[in-house]
């Protein structure tokens, strides 16, 4: 089961040189998956906690790449 972190951004608190979708989106760059926002203007923000003792994921089937000669 996957766990999460949480994270919430107040829009109302945002520089005056960037605007909120701008925070959004770099929010998004870094992982992180809007959930909701508040009528007060509150983004509700998560994402996926990576376990370190989980194994790799595996190559998805396919055909085999061509190598350069």
């Amino acid at each position: 089961m996957p766990q999460w972190e949480y994270r919430k951004i107040d829009l109302n608190n945002v520089p005056a040189k960037s605007s909120d979708l701008d925070v959004l989106d770099d929010a998004g760059k870094d992982g992180w998956e809007l959930v909701g926002i508040t009528a007060n203007n509150v983004a509700y923000l998560r994402r996926q906690v990576e376990d370190p003792n989980a194994p790799p994921p595996r190559a998805k089937p396919g055909r085999p790449r061509k190598t350069a000669t």
